[in-house]
């Protein structure tokens, strides 16, 4: 394996770090705030830890393989969550090292869970700003994986770009930058959009950038803001509207706005069908609030399609109580968690278009039932599906459920119920922590240390998406044999 292009990949990821932690350093200056005893210890570890992965990736050949994008993938979120703890240790912001490393991975990973009480209601401004933008530089990571590294390491990834849009991925460095280029630049346009629309309606600025920060990268479940307290139409349209466009497939949208046609988005199936999950589903809660007359009115389809986009998305947000809504919407909540959003976005879950796959699939088998000498042929947008992604799907969608399961039953040991510890492991792997509040986990800081070091492995489990985590064990195998 070549290890010196982990190491220079690493360095970069640590550099970008360290130049971000020089925005709340300079504005706890500003503020009046200790930011040199937050920052600079952070700061400097990060430039350190840059310098030195530098150095060990000086000779690196431009190009990655499975199991160098393997490697990189599991090294950087572990990365990511060591660095971002560091403020919260010095600041003394928890009594243990482990609640600022959880604290951190969920932030890094768009989670939004926390061990903060009150959502961090008395933090350091500076402090706050920092967690906003650990969740919104790790979504943006997450993009740069996902159109660049996941494709080298499992093939079913990048299965609506590269079949669909023609976008090939290459396991060149060159190749790789430009597709990270492209999603990146999108990512901070869609964050410019959502802050301005905050700002209209009626958010202060500062707020407004938290907000649209939060909601980019599908992280709000550990916000301080809550759209309830303010119960403004306006608000939660920009939120909504935010949360579907962080939702959709950020490769298609460049390749719209390339064009200058826009209106080829709907012409992706993908995105037809999130759009048609959404409307029903919004439809279906909507009406059964209605039926049991939660909300009067209008109201129920205004709070009833704000959480179902909040939960698909996996954003977590909230514009009403939805823990004390009927066990059915609950439910309901709680399925669209495992959905997601589409591949190509920040959002977490399985993906729309794995589920597409899982669906054709069974109905393709259902008709080889009835006429078993019928040649069928899966296809997506008219193009045929190999049958090397179909099993690829398959293989994530099991070894996902059986995560989910073992976890579930592995979290249940810490003293919770099992629909707490459903939930836990689901908002874990699927990067939405709303699941938890869903069946009353109110309190993350209480948990034993071992299950919050738990959760946090999940929760970095879920972005590198199973397949990469194993592949680092196969390797890793592989290394000590020959060595013995």
């Amino acid at each position: 394996m070549n290890r010196s292009i982990v190491f220079y990949l690493v360095s970069r990821l640590a550099l970008i770090n360290g130049l971000a932690l020089l925005i709340p350093l300079l504005s706890a200056l500003w503020w009046g705030e200790a930011g040199l005893v937050y920052f600079a210890p952070a700061l400097a570890a990060a430039l350190l830890a840059a310098a030195f992965c530098r150095y060990r990736g000086r000779h690196h050949k431009r190009h990655l393989g499975p199991g160098e994008g393997a490697w990189y993938m599991v090294s950087a979120w572990f990365l990511l969550g060591l660095l971002g703890m560091i403020p919260y240790v010095m600041a003394g912001t928890f009594a243990s090292p482990v609640d600022a490393f959880f604290e951190s991975v969920s932030a890094f990973t768009t989670t939004g869970t926390s061990c903060l009480a009150d959502g961090g209601a008395g933090l350091p401004q500076s402090l706050l700003l920092w967690h906003s933008l650990m969740e919104w530089l790790g979504g943006l990571n997450f993009i740069l994986l996902l159109v660049s590294v996941m494709p080298q390491v499992s093939g079913c990834f990048g299965l609506t770009l590269s079949v669909h849009q023609s976008v090939s991925f290459s396991p060149m460095v060159a190749r790789m930058q430009e597709a990270a280029r492209q999603a990146g630049l999108i990512y901070l346009a869609i964050t410019a959009f959502s802050m301005v629309l905050y700002v209209l309606a009626g958010l202060p600025l500062g707020m407004a950038v938290n907000q649209g920060l939060m909601t980019m990268s599908t992280s709000g479940g550990d916000s301080l803001f809550d759209f309830s307290q303010y119960d403004s139409l306006a608000l939660e349209a920009a939120g909504a509207v935010s949360m579907l466009l962080a939702s959709g497939n950020f490769l298609l949208y460049w390749k719209s706005w390339e064009r200058r046609d826009f209106k080829s988005l709907f012409c992706d199936a993908e995105w037809r069908t999130f759009l048609t999950v959404v409307v029903v589903t919004g439809c279906l809660v909507s009406f059964h609030l209605w039926r049991f007359g939660v909300y009067d009115g209008w109201d129920n389809l205004r709070y009833g399609f704000f959480q179902v986009l909040s939960f698909i998305s996996t954003s977590g947000f909230s514009s009403a109580a939805y823990s004390t809504w009927p066990e059915f919407d609950k439910y309901v909540l709680f399925a669209l968690a495992f959905v997601g959003g589409c591949i190509g976005s920040a959002t977490g879950g399985l993906k729309v278009m794995r589920f597409m796959v899982l669906f054709k699939m069974a109905a393709q088998e259902m008709r080889r039932t009835l006429h078993p000498h019928m040649v069928i042929s899966l296809k997506i947008d008219g193009v045929p599906v190999d049958m090397k992604i179909i099993s690829r799907v398959l293989s994530y969608f099991f070894l996902f459920m059986a995560t989910f399961f073992v976890s579930m039953l592995i979290i249940s040991l810490s003293g919770v119920t099992p629909m707490q510890a459903m939930g836990m492991a689901v908002g874990c792997l699927s990067s939405v922590g709303a699941t938890m509040d869903l069946f009353g986990v109110a309190d993350v800081s209480v948990l034993p240390a071992w299950t919050k070091l738990y959760c946090s492995f999940l929760m970095i489990l879920g972005r590198v998406e199973i397949f990469s985590f194993l592949v680092v064990i196969q390797t890793a195998f592989g290394y000590l044999r020959r060595r013995w």
